[in-house]
């Protein structure tokens, strides 16, 4: 009687959420530390979402709106899907509003899953993927990538992933944590190979408007996967609204129609304010997000320039969002510290003796790695890899 849910126990948590929590205590001990963990954008909401947002207050807009989402709302971001991605099967009625993307994907995964199911993921991947698969009743399947072929998927290893259990594959790009995206062309050969398999495709979008050349192509834009995309964005990376928490989906009618069931009876509507402040983020805020955008892009090239002067490290150059995804294999061999010889490790012996915070890559699905976000002001990182650079060469000599 007294036994727990299997499926949660099952699940890990949060990692970035975990040592984001342990800094911010170190940070109110009194100690200097640099937090380079949290994906999430430094800069503050564009002053008409706020403006959007008292207005909101002002006219007592305050009550239980539709469970889905605000007409207006669903309506603009049906509109944004056909402008901005192609995809032409988005309807308001098509589209549900939670609290997050997290919420979207986690709705969405409940309505799919049934025990016996795989959900094919490609790792790095982000950290709840693996936990919300596993909570849904279902089973993450991994397909393991590599630094030399930019962290991607290929049509080859998809194909030979995919089973008659294969319920649905689950893409991201940009990708969090290795900021690398797939081109159109890379899309597209992925889609041809799952268009000979019966299964759902969940793309997720949310830094899609963070990107530094290369074009972001939507696999819902497809026709020969029509009525199987789930395409999963929200309002936290692009509007810098991690804590209004707005998230969006859209895809076949009857799937959505049962991730707003699960929705109804967990948490119902997105805060009301917040969706009002989703909808001028939509419509009027092209001029902050780019330039939010061509900062990242400046601070990427400011932070990879850097890491490439210390040894025993090896990074890509990130094509989108705001991550530095740093492989330390070659530093953990050469440790001459006993007791550091994981990612994990590291990152607690940088927090602990350099006051550095970062994500290890074993919460993505990579030993050897270390996330770092560069969502901060050049000060910040610049003192941030200063320490980093400092603990790999304290480890190896």
């Amino acid at each position: 009687m007294n036994t727990l849910s299997a499926r949660v126990l099952s699940a890990n948590e949060s990692a970035t959420l975990a040592i984001s929590a342990k800094a911010k205590a170190m940070k109110a001990q009194g100690i200097n530390v640099v937090a380079l963990s949290a994906g999430e954008p430094d800069f503050g909401t564009p002053q008409v979402v706020k403006d959007a947002a008292i207005q909101a207050i002002h006219d007592n807009f305050t009550y239980y709106t539709d469970s889905n989402g605000i007409p207006e709302l669903r309506t603009a971001i049906a509109e944004k899907l056909h402008r901005e991605n192609d995809i032409t099967d988005a309807k308001p009625e098509t589209v549900l509003v939670s609290t997050g993307g997290k919420q979207s994907l986690f709705n969405i995964l409940m309505a799919m899953c049934n025990a016996g199911d795989e959900i094919l993921l490609a790792a790095p991947y982000w950290v709840s993927y693996p936990a919300m698969v596993q909570i849904c009743g279902a089973t993450p399947v991994i397909v393991n990538t590599t630094l030399e072929n930019r962290y991607k998927m290929t049509p080859d290893e998809l194909q030979k992933a995919l089973t008659p259990k294969t319920k649905c594959v689950i893409l991201n790009s940009p990708s969090n944590p290795t900021g690398v995206m797939y081109t159109p062309d890379e899309i597209k050969a992925l889609g041809h190979v799952l268009a000979k398999h019966d299964c759902f495709i969940i793309s997720d979008e949310l830094y899609e408007k963070i990107s530094f050349g290369t074009p972001h192509f939507s696999i819902g834009a497809m026709p020969e996967l029509a009525g199987r995309v789930i395409t999963v964005n929200g309002m936290s990376k692009a509007y810098s609204m991690t804590g209004w928490r707005v998230g969006y989906l859209t895809g076949p009618a009857a799937l959505v129609k049962q991730a707003a069931k699960v929705q109804g009876q967990s948490t119902s509507n997105v805060n009301s304010i917040a969706q009002k402040a989703a909808l001028a983020a939509i419509l009027h805020t092209a001029s902050d997000v780019e330039m939010m955008r061509k900062e990242f892009h400046r601070r990427r090239d400011m932070v990879c320039e850097i890491i490439s002067h210390i040894p025993g490290v090896r990074t890509l150059t990130p094509d989108g969002a705001f991550y530095l995804f740093v492989d330390i294999n070659d530093a953990l061999k050469a440790s001459k510290h006993p007791d550091i010889t994981t990612s994990v490790q590291f990152c607690e012996f940088a927090l602990d003796k350099h006051h550095l915070a970062g994500v290890p890559g074993e919460a993505f699905g990579a030993d050897g790695c270390v996330r770092f976000s560069y969502a901060a002001a050049d000060e910040t990182l610049k003192e941030g890899l200063k320490r980093f650079a400092a603990a790999i060469a304290e480890m190896t000599t």
